[in-house]
């Protein structure tokens, strides 16, 4: 009886905490619960046939007692591969071997039946198809890799990328090459040297790779290319790290993609592209403040990580290298609006680039905004600390860094660190979060615990009723929100009417519905803009009687004050018509603090434009009063998306009556 990584990565939790659930499996380890179920019977056969102690299970709760001949028994436990560990080890065995290669040397390799490794040869042969490779059998040369020499070495990477993900990596390195541990810490070093050389810093995670990538790499043999742009390419590699990288001319190119485009802590650059990129996302933040109608405070501070990380994504776009989708979970279900304001934000770097941004770098912009928003500061004193220990890169450390200190506000969070210095500042504090194992030294040092890399609001809910109830003692649950009883109920159920739905938990959490914007929801646009909130008049004097005659719903129901307005008015006068998004539509808005009581939209229609300063003229009028920077976010995406529809926005501009507006607002407000 063997385990496999899943299971051996579940029993070392296990052994971790002593006592555990399978709510707390969850959190901690990116497995189902069915997964865990099953792996867990499999780690109690395991004991049972190693004659050790098995599991205490009562209902969802583990115990197990963890004795020196289990730990030892765990540590010497043989693994069973995994499909896709089996596909790694062809691929780096392959890349990496000048001999003849046959199915038995495989079979060898892997230790499985002639069937599974045929499995696995036919699982790599398509996975390097959809690469543009060919993995091929021929008598002359047995297994290996046909291509492009960059094509491949990229698929290397790529392939490392995979490696790296898993918690069995050094044993799947082990499995192909031998004593390799010396040399790559002597690349960790290489790479470290010349990131000093050429001042900058890459993350923790991207280094890791690229070691990787030279330890694999510095024993393939790749063809010659004759190509004359692939001999510009490698003459036109940085000097310094053909010089560096002497040894390995055949991964220069590749080498030099790979560190340009990889994610950096900081980087040293010429004044000249940092003054244009500087420029283009100073413009990407007030487009976003005029899409998202608010307000970015230190824009400055915003702007300078947007803009080391836009030099990497430029590398990316133009190379054709692709961002990792490590984000893709996280955004679309915590960000998801957000990401469609960023999106629409970035036009001007758009034009910059001459190109498209891909989504999966639309959605590290959108981290960035999302951890600049919610930013709040905090102060050393006698509280519990902890600190985050995080390698997937500086935007998602950040970001983890915020949802913990969003949600454990009587906790002081040290700025985040690397994987290697967490044995020096372990002692500093009480509490650890880490998105990676760490070694049992640090365990004695302070309180460990393994939380996702960006944990889903759900997700987050059960960490915050673990850490309460182990640390902080509280008797108190957490509060529940209603976005988090629909998260529960769309994980077990299909909503065939999620608004619907939406409606009667409402009215069942909250008796005063009235004030559903302060329990932690965002509101869809109809809810904001309802018939009594829309006028349609012939024609208004001037655009500030426009601007009254829009807010005016707004001051009856007593969203805002009167002074709101007189601030709307007074902003276009001392910045111009920033509030005219596009030929004949303006979103009148001011701050918060500017007299707004409620979240609140209202909308003029008139028949004969009003012109604004700068020959500007509008027919549509939608007065925004938003109480904080995201509560009306939802409903500002919805917006936009009609807005982008020539169709749907003909017919507001057409309209005769409110009742000719409402169906289409009514048809951009579906949850998603």
């Amino acid at each position: 009886m063997l385990l496999n990584e899943k299971s051996k990565r579940i029993l070392s939790v296990i052994m971790h905490e002593r006592r555990v659930t399978i709510e707390s499996l969850e959190l901690m380890l990116p497995y189902s619960r069915r997964t865990i179920e099953y792996e867990l019977e499999r780690i109690q056969e395991w004991l049972v046939d190693c004659g050790l102690p098995d599991m205490h299970t009562d209902g969802a709760r583990i115990q197990l007692t963890v004795t020196p001949e289990l730990t030892e028994r765990f540590e010497q436990a043989g693994l069973i591969w995994s499909e896709e560990e089996r596909e790694l080890l062809i691929v780096f065995f392959t890349l990496v071997n000048r001999d003849f290669l046959s199915a038995f040397h495989f079979q060898q390799l892997l230790d499985v039946s002639k069937f599974t490794v045929q499995e696995s040869l036919n699982g790599v042969k398509q996975s390097a198809a959809h690469f543009g490779l060919d993995f091929a059998y021929t008598r002359k040369s047995g297994y290996h890799v046909n291509g492009h020499p960059q094509t491949i070495a990229l698929y290397l990477y790529r392939t490392i990328e995979r490696l790296v993900t898993r918690s069995t990596k050094e044993r799947l390195v082990s499995a192909v090459l031998a004593d390799w541990e010396t040399e790559y810490e002597e690349f960790l070093h290489q790479l470290e040297t010349y990131e000093t050389v050429r001042q900058f810093r890459l993350v923790e995670s991207h280094r890791e790779k690229l070691a990787y990538f030279l330890l694999f790499g510095s024993r393939m043999t790749l063809p010659a290319s004759t190509d004359e742009e692939d001999l510009v390419m490698a003459e036109n590699t940085d000097d310094e790290l053909r010089l560096h990288f002497s040894q390995m001319a055949h991964l220069w190119v590749t080498l030099d993609m790979l560190i340009k485009s990889g994610p950096k802590v900081e980087e040293e650059m010429d004044e000249a592209t940092q003054h244009e990129l500087a420029s283009v996302m100073m413009d990407v933040i007030e487009r976003f403040e005029l899409l998202s109608c608010t307000f970015i405070i230190e824009r400055e501070a915003l702007c300078e990580k947007l803009v080391l990380h836009s030099k990497a994504t430029m590398q990316r776009v133009y190379t054709g290298l692709e961002a990792p989708e490590e984000l893709e979970r996280y955004v679309m279900k915590e960000h998801q609006v957000l990401n469609v304001l960023v999106e629409r934000s970035l036009e001007p770097f758009r034009q910059r680039l001459g190109k498209d941004v891909p989504a999966t770098e639309v959605m590290y912009y959108t981290l960035h905004f999302a951890a600049h928003l919610h930013q709040q500061g905090q102060h050393l004193d006698e509280q519990m600390k902890a600190i985050v220990v995080c390698p997937s890169g500086i935007s998602v450390s950040h970001m983890l860094d915020h949802i913990l200190k969003n949600q454990f506000p009587e906790i002081v969070f040290l700025p985040p660190i690397s994987q290697r210095d967490v044995e020096q500042y372990a002692p500093l504090v009480d509490l650890i979060f880490t998105t990676v194992p760490l070694p049992r030294t640090i365990h004695e040092l302070a309180n460990v615990t393994l939380v996702p890399a960006l944990p889903t609001r759900l997700e987050q809910i059960q960490l915050k009723r673990q850490i309460e109830q182990r640390f902080l003692k509280r008797g108190e649950p957490a509060a529940i929100h209603l976005d988090d009883v629909l998260q529960v109920v769309k994980k077990h159920a299909t909503v065939t009417n999620e608004r619907q739905l939406r409606q009667d938990l409402r009215a069942l959490l909250y008796a005063d519905t009235t004030q559903i914007v302060h329990q932690g929801g965002q509101p869809v646009l109809n809810e904001l803009i309802t018939r009594e909130n829309i006028q349609v008049l012939d024609k208004v004097d001037d655009w500030q009687t426009a601007i009254r005659l829009a807010a005016k719903p707004l001051e009856t129901n007593e969203s805002i004050v009167t002074s709101y307005i007189d601030t709307m008015i007074d902003n276009v006068e001392e910045h111009g018509p920033y509030i005219v998004l596009m030929p004949d539509v303006a979103i009148p808005h001011a701050r918060p603090e500017d007299g707004v009581r409620k979240l609140g939209m209202s909308v003029l229609k008139v028949g004969d434009p009003v012109v604004f300063p700068e020959n500007k003229s509008v027919r549509l009028f939608f007065v925004l009063a938003a109480i904080d920077q995201t509560t009306h976010l939802k409903a500002l995406a919805q917006l936009t998306e009609l807005l982008g529809n020539e169709e749907d926005l003909t017919i507001l501009l057409s309209a005769q009556m409110s009742d000719d507006m409402l169906p289409v607002i009514n048809k951009y407000s579906e949850e998603e």
